[in-house]
């Protein structure tokens, strides 16, 4: 009995390979969110959800806002340690740096939830929100290096004041922040925290009536986050504030 061929059959001469499916709409960069946000969400729209798409950039953006709080407080930091002795500095920068980071990643948070509950699925806001981080990283650079670049005179306390505060660096902490406080640097800080903040939403209405085509709920998408974020970066800057 002839046993069957158990090779396996050639693939026709005649067959045609389907051609591979063309690669899916790009997601645009962050930045095209500052230019344009409509024109932003029109290319976001066809792309698939991507609630970590702009991740990155969130994260960039917190990590400069940590650098700038902390450059803009470390001479009070250093000349508490100076006079009156306590914790590292180094130690106090880090914990400020991380602080400020903390923040801003919670803003984010905040925001994306807050968005999404207002502008609905739809709305994409933690791609809207996270894409309008790209407003800010330029703005804290630019932060820290008129914080670094401040000079002494411009916030040392009354060498009275320092005498009387004596070796309790609190106290010594304190006086130097109140002259923080008054410096470019801090005012600078200031605006960007709270303007920036103000623009991320209002940048994000025609992004949210783009991708909802409900202006009812781009406006709620957009108002929902402004006063809660602006609480968080009022918190963030409460130690500036509240020596003025």
């Amino acid at each position: 009995m002839a046993r069957p061929d158990s090779r396996p059959s050639r693939r026709p001469k005649g067959t045609v390979r389907l051609p591979a499916a063309p690669p899916g709409p790009s997601a645009p960069l962050p930045t095209e969110f500052l230019t344009g946000p409509r024109v932003f969400a029109q290319r976001l729209a066809p792309t698939d959800p991507v609630v970590w798409r702009y991740l990155g950039v969130v994260v960039l953006s917190a990590v400069l806002s940590g650098v700038a709080y902390a450059a803009l407080v470390r001479p009070s930091v250093t000349l508490a340690a100076e006079v009156a002795g306590g914790a590292s500095p180094l130690l106090v920068h880090v914990t400020n740096a991380i602080g400020g980071a903390f923040l801003a990643m919670f803003t984010f948070l905040l925001m994306w939830l807050l968005g999404w509950l207002g502008a609905g699925r739809p709305g994409r806001a933690a791609e809207v929100y996270g894409a309008s981080f790209a407003l800010l990283p330029p703005l804290y650079l630019l932060v820290t290096v008129v914080a670094l670049s401040t000079s002494q005179q411009a916030w040392l306390p009354d060498a009275g004041a320092l005498a009387q505060a004596g070796t309790d660096s609190q106290a010594v902490q304190r006086l130097a922040l109140a002259g923080l406080a008054r410096t470019p640097a801090a005012f600078l800080l200031l605006a960007v925290t709270m303007l920036g903040t103000a623009a991320q939403c209002a940048l994000s209405f025609p992004a949210f009536r783009e991708l909802t085509g409900r202006p009812g709920r781009a406006l709620l998408g957009a108002l929902l986050p402004l006063l809660p974020a602006l609480a968080v970066g009022f918190i963030a800057l409460a130690p500036l504030l509240f020596q003025r």
